[in-house]
């Protein structure tokens, strides 16, 4: 599923001139509630990905994910940034055909994990249901992603993954990263500490994406 929704994403970059990286958090998903984070270099956003609308129950298991919860409803500001920026990702089935067919669904993780739904009665979080008014298809998030409608810039989403470390019992010293260094004779993987990291190398490298082209008049155009 990770691997099928970067190469859509990058696939639609490509139509129009942009670059997009993938980054894995290299373990550190229990940490900050994602399994990757995706940046066109100007705008950031990372999404857990679930296989199925079943599994996202699942996230009551985590302690870490109810404490998360507990502090977004407390702070506004900060629910606010966790909602641009944070996704769930899950399959759900829509036709039964020769093959069964599976669309891929978004969400804000806030709108959808944080309620009594996932965590119980018991668990005493503000909303009682999933808030579903802005869940979006894998289409409509990578075009709203890649014309600059979705996810933050750089400096919110250092400091909202600086704030998740900051909820941790013991502080952790960072975030490590895992990004491919787009060498295309062999597989080279690179680790950073930061996401100041991240963002310093993506600026001096040729993975900064390159200015949307010009259209020529009246030739095609990409949607």
């Amino acid at each position: 599923m990770i691997d099928r929704f970067s190469a859509f994403v990058e696939g639609k970059a490509r139509k129009t001139g942009r670059k997009v990286t993938r980054c894995s958090f290299d373990g550190q998903d229990s940490i900050v509630g994602a399994d990757y984070l995706f940046t066109n270099n100007t705008n950031f956003f990372m999404v857990e990905f679930k296989y199925d609308k079943s599994d996202l129950k699942k996230e009551k298991r985590k302690v870490r994910r109810l404490k998360l919860c507990y502090m977004l409803d407390e702070h506004e500001d900060w629910k606010n940034l966790s909602k641009a920026c944070h996704y769930v990702a899950w399959s759900e089935e829509i036709m039964k055909a020769v093959a069964d067919r599976y669309r891929l669904n978004f969400n804000a993780y806030y709108d959808e994990i944080c309620n009594r739904h996932v965590f119980g009665e018991d668990s005493g979080l503000e909303q009682y249901d999933p808030f579903t008014d802005f869940r979006v298809s894998a289409g409509r998030l990578a075009d709203d992603f890649l014309a600059g409608n979705l996810g933050v810039g750089f400096e919110l989403f250092e400091q909202y993954t600086d704030w998740l470390l900051s909820l941790e019992d013991e502080a952790a010293t960072g975030i490590e990263l895992m990004v491919d260094d787009g060498n295309e004779d062999e597989l080279i993987l690179l680790g950073f500490s930061s996401v100041r990291g991240l963002k310093e190398w993506l600026d001096t490298t040729t993975f900064e994406p390159p200015k949307p082209s010009s259209r020529p008049s009246g030739g095609p155009s990409f949607g």
